[in-house]
C-alpha cells in the first residue's frame, strides 16, 4: 500500500471517531436534555462548548504543530480525545458532561489543526482536490455510523454509551499513529528557534471566546443593558490587539498578508457563511424531528444518517471533479442545493410524508459534500505552500466558529420567540405540551430554516464575487 494511503487511514479513523461522536450525540441530545432536566438552551452547550474548546484553539495549536511536530500533536490529540470520552461516560450531571466534553474537544482541536495539512503533505498537488474529497468521504462515513449506532445504543442500553464505544477506537488511531505517522514524510517543519506568538495565541483564544458567549447570550443578558454591549467592547478590543500583536511581531501566529489575496478572502469568508447556514442542522433537526414531527429516536437516527450518507457520497466525487473541471461551479451548486433543502424544511410538518422528510436530509448531505471540498481548494489555490499548514488549521477554525455561530444564532432566535409566547419551559417538557404550543415552537424552528437559507445565499454571492474580484 502506498504510504499516502496508510496515512490517510490513520487520519480517515480519527476524523471517523470525532464526526461519530458528534453526530451520535446531536441525535441524543434530546434525550440528555430530558435526562438531567435541562433547557434547549442549556442543553445546547454540549454542542456549542465543544465548538468554542476546538474555534479557540484551533490556530494557536496549528501553529504548535508546525514547531512540535504534526505526528506529535495527533498523538496526543487522540490521547485527550480519548480521556474527555471517558468523564463523558462516567457524568453524573450536565455539568461534568461539559467538563468532558472540553477535554475531548481539546483533543480533537488538536487533531483538526494537521489532519488537512498532513493529507495535503502526503498527496501530489494534482491530486490535491481528490484527498480534500477524501476527507469530507470519511466525515460522511462517521456521519453515517454516529446517528444509527447512537441511536440504536441510547434506545437499548442508554447515551452514556455511546461515548464507551468511542473510547476503543480512539485507542486503535493512537496506536496505528504512533506506528505510520514519520513527521519527514508528513511535512512537519519542525522549525528550531522560532518564538511562539504567545500574546496572539491568547488575544485570538480570548476574542473567539467572548464573541460565541456574547452571540448565544447563555446568561441571558439583556440586549438593551450597558453590560451586553461593554462585552462586546471587550471582544473588539482583544480584536484589535490581536491585529496589532501580528502586525508588529516577525513571527505572527497568522500572516494576515494572506488577506490581500482577494481569492482567498471570499472563499473564507464564504465558507464562514456557509457553515452558519448548515452549523444548526445537526443540533435542531433532532429536536425538529422528535418534538414536532413526532419520530422515534431510531427513525431521527436514520434521517441524520442520510445525510452524512449524502455527503459522504458527493464528497467522495466532489473534490475529484472539481480537479478536473474547476472548483466554482460545484462550490454555487452545492451552496444553492443547501439554500432549497432549508425553504423545504420550512413547509414540512407531521403530516407530511416520511419519505420527503427523508429524501430532504439526503439532500441537505448532498449540498455540504458538493461544495466543502472545493471551497478548501479555493481557499488553498493561491497560498505559498509554506502556508498551507496553517491555513489547513484556519480553515478548521472557519468550519467550527461558523458551526458554533450558526447553533448559536438559532438556539438563541428559537428561544427568544418561545420566551415572547410565554413559553420559557425545559425543551424536553415540549413532548406533552398543547398542539398549540407545540405550533409556536414550530414556527420558532422555520424562522431558524429561514435564516439558514439566508446565510447560503450570501455565501454564494461572495463565493461568484471572489471569483470575479480576483480576475
Amino acid at each position: 500500500m502506498q504510504y499516502k494511503w496508510k496515512v490517510f487511514l490513520v487520519i480517515a479513523l480519527s476524523l471517523f471517531v470525532m464526526v461519530m461522536d458528534a453526530s451520535a450525540i446531536n441525535v441524543v441530545l434530546p434525550q440528555i436534555a430530558e435526562d438531567f432536566k435541562v433547557s434547549l438552551g442549556t442543553v445546547s452547550w454540549v454542542t456549542i462548548i465543544a465548538g468554542l474548546a476546538i474555534s479557540s484553539t484551533l490556530l494557536p495549536l496549528g501553529k504548535l504543530a508546525d514547531l512540535a511536530g504534526r505526528r506529535k500533536m495527533q498523538i496526543i490529540g487522540m490521547a485527550l480525545f480519548g480521556i474527555g470520552s471517558l468523564i463523558c461516560f462516567f457524568s453524573s450531571n450536565i455539568s461534568i458532561l461539559i467538563s468532558g466534553r472540553v477535554v475531548g474537544s481539546i483533543g480533537a482541536s488538536m487533531l483538526q489543526a494537521v489532519t488537512m495539512a498532513i493529507v495535503l503533505a502526503v498527496f501530489p498537488d494534482n491530486e490535491k482536490g481528490r484527498g480534500l474529497g477524501m476527507i469530507t468521504f470519511a466525515v460522511g462515513i462517521g456521519g453515517i455510523a454516529g446517528p444509527l449506532i447512537g441511536s440504536q445504543i441510547s434506545e437499548l442500553i442508554g447515551w452514556r454509551y455511546i461515548f464507551l464505544i468511542m473510547f476503543f477506537p480512539t485507542i486503535i488511531g493512537l496506536s496505528l499513529a504512533n506506528f505510520v505517522l514519520q513527521d519527514n514524510l508528513i511535512g512537519s517543519s519542525k522549525k528550531e528557534g522560532i518564538n511562539y506568538d504567545f500574546k496572539g495565541a491568547i488575544y485570538s483564544a480570548l476574542f473567539i471566546i467572548i464573541i460565541i458567549i456574547n452571540i448565544s447570550n447563555p446568561f441571558n443578558i439583556a440586549y438593551s443593558s450597558i453590560l451586553y454591549w461593554a462585552i462586546w467592547a471587550i471582544c473588539i478590543s482583544f480584536m484589535i490587539l490581536f491585529i496589532r500583536s501580528q502586525k508588529n511581531n516577525p513571527e505572527p501566529l497568522f500572516n494576515l498578508e494572506l488577506f490581500s489575496n482577494w481569492r482567498f478572502s471570499f472563499a473564507t469568508t464564504a465558507r464562514l457563511f456557509g457553515f452558519i447556514s448548515n452549523g444548526p442542522f445537526w443540533f435542531l433537526i433532532p429536536f425538529y424531528a422528535t418534538i414536532v414531527l413526532k419520530y422515534s429516536i431510531s427513525l431521527t437516527g436514520i434521517l441524520i444518517f442520510l445525510n452524512a450518507t449524502g455527503m459522504s457520497l458527493a464528497g467522495a466525487f466532489g473534490g475529484r471533479l472539481s480537479d478536473k473541471f474547476g472548483t466554482l461551479k460545484f462550490i454555487v451548486s452545492g451552496l444553492s442545493l443547501l439554500t432549497i433543502t432549508w425553504i423545504l424544511f420550512i413547509f414540512t410538518s407531521k403530516e407530511t410524508p416520511l419519505i420527503i422528510i427523508l429524501s430532504i436530509g439526503f439532500l441537505n448531505g448532498i449540498s455540504n459534500g458538493l461544495w466543502m471540498a472545493p471551497n478548501t481548494s479555493e481557499t488553498l489555490e493561491k497560498i505559498p505552500k509554506i502556508y498551507q499548514g496553517l491555513i489547513s488549521a484556519f480553515n478548521a477554525l472557519i468550519r467550527n466558529v461558523g458551526s458554533v455561530f450558526g447553533i448559536s444564532i438559532s438556539t438563541t432566535l428559537i428561544t427568544y420567540i418561545l420566551i415572547s409566547n410565554g413559553l420559557n419551559i425545559q425543551i424536553g417538557e415540549f413532548k406533552n405540551r398543547t398542539d398549540a404550543e407545540l405550533l409556536v415552537l414550530a414556527n420558532a424552528m422555520n424562522y431558524s430554516f429561514v435564516l439558514s437559507a439566508f446565510f447560503s445565499i450570501f455565501a454564494i454571492v461572495l463565493s461568484i464575487t471572489g471569483r470575479i474580484r480576483s480576475n
